[in-house]
């Protein structure tokens, strides 16, 4: 019954041509104007390092020595630094290994100078230590990262990517070259694959989606501020700290401009770091005489995504706007369907005379409808194209990222179906309602 069903559906396609094709024409448009914003909103929701991110977690304690206003710790963890907190208890929680790898993170600009009077002002660059590489999965095309021991020894050491090695050195093969920061060499010790994970997690307060941004230097903290880098701006400092209160100028000892992230494989590692970050907010008792109680968090990529809002309101709501033009367009095929399918109760009426079933009438206009709606899909793919073309030539910072993937792709004709089955449901039962009598009396 089913493929005649089908092969009926089929006919019923070539007939009445113009609705038919009015009804694929304004399917298409519905799918591509939803699956234009649905695209963009699944490439800004992916995980930015699949595989990965489940054992990342960035570790948040207060130990600003500074009297707030309405203290909140959710407020404070997202505007204060983004989750930055202070260089000495960075380099107190590192010192205790609580965690399989662990990380310091700041972004900052450089002005590096290579070989032959090459130089690049404002490199994105990455304060770090020396595990960001291995936790975070930037890729080595060449050489190493350096140690526990170089970060220690504040050893002046530096990883670039293939792109800047080029630029500055006209090759990517560099391992042992040097180049100037703020007139101290570094040496090169390793070469890596441009590294841009989208969102920039560990880095919100720089970007949030990279656009054209992403660092291309990762150097030892401790050998960046014996060199004289001047660490990010930060609202978040110690009443006692000589802080210009401006952007920059910043001291590093007093204010928070460290993100702390930390690998944790499993529950109870997460469990037993959870109860050590908390023991050490409880030791800070300082705190105290600014009114200010022991608050700490730690909280993996996701949850820290989520709290951050990453994702622009501007896109969500694109998403609603463009479901309420798809449902609107199903309301309409809905209605084309219905005319289409009524022209036909003579025929239906001696179907029913004959013995056919109100499933089995169903069943044919709903493959009729579904039809439709698949070549409406088949249609909406260009047009999907299109509009995701139209996205990217909008310079916002992320929509360079609207790109359809095979699940995006996948999902355009699955919706289609689905589209197809919504819209078909009650032109289908109404036909089948047709009475055999009335239309056989009638023709």
């Amino acid at each position: 019954m089913v493929a005649y069903c089908f092969e009926l559906a089929l006919h019923g396609l070539r007939r009445f041509p113009k609705s038919t094709a009015l009804a694929v024409v304004t399917v298409a448009i519905g799918l591509a104007a939803s699956m234009t914003t649905l695209v963009l909103l699944h490439m800004l929701s992916t995980d930015p390092l699949p595989g990965r991110s489940q054992h990342l977690y960035v570790a948040w304690v207060d130990t600003l020595e500074a009297k707030s206003q309405d203290y909140d710790l959710l407020d404070d963890i997202k505007t204060v630094g983004y989750g930055r907190i202070k260089m000495p208890d960075v380099q107190a929680l590192m010192d205790a290994h609580k965690s399989l790898r662990q990380t310091a993170v700041a972004n900052v600009y450089l002005h590096v100078d290579g070989s032959h009077g090459q130089a690049i002002d404002d490199q994105n660059a990455l304060l770090t230590t020396g595990d960001f590489i291995p936790m975070f999965g930037v890729a080595l095309r060449e050489g190493r990262s350096w140690t526990a021991d170089e970060d220690a020894a504040h050893a002046p050491v530096v990883v670039i990517d293939s792109d800047l090695a080029q630029k500055l050195f006209g090759t990517s093969h560099v391992i042992g070259r040097t180049f100037n920061v703020k007139n101290h060499p570094f040496r090169i010790i390793g070469v890596s694959a441009p590294y841009a994970p989208q969102p920039h997690f560990y880095g919100l307060q720089s970007w949030t989606f990279s656009g054209r941004n992403r660092e291309a230097v990762f150097v030892p903290y401790t050998s960046a501020l014996d060199a004289g880098v001047a660490v990010p701006g930060s609202d978040g400092c110690d009443d006692a700290t000589d802080k210009d209160k401006k952007l920059f100028d910043v001291d590093p000892k007093h204010c928070a401009w460290l993100g702390y992230w930390v690998e944790l494989d499993t529950p109870k590692q997460v469990d037993d770091f959870r109860r050590d970050l908390d023991n050490y907010a409880h030791q800070q008792t300082g705190l105290v005489a600014f009114g200010k109680k022991p608050q700490s968090r730690l909280l993996n990529v996701q949850q820290w995504l989520t709290m951050q809002d990453v994702i622009p309101d501007n896109v969500r709501v694109n998403v609603w706007l463009a479901g309420s033009f798809l449902l609107l367009c199903m309301v309409n095929v809905a209605g084309l369907l219905a005319a289409k399918f009524m022209r036909r109760s003579a025929e239906v009426g001696v179907r029913r005379a004959l013995g056919a079933s109100r499933r089995a009438i169903v069943l044919q206009h709903l493959i009729e409808a579904s039809a439709v709606c698949v070549l409406g899909g088949v249609l909406a793919w260009p047009l999907t194209l299109l509009g995701l073309t139209l996205l990217r030539m909008q310079d916002q910072g992320f929509t360079d990222l609207a790109h359809m993937d095979t699940a995006m792709f996948g999902a355009l004709f699955v919706l289609a179906l689905l589209v197809g089955v919504l819209v078909g449901l009650l032109p289908s039962w109404r036909v089948s309602l047709v009475q055999p009598g009335l239309q056989i009396k009638s023709a």
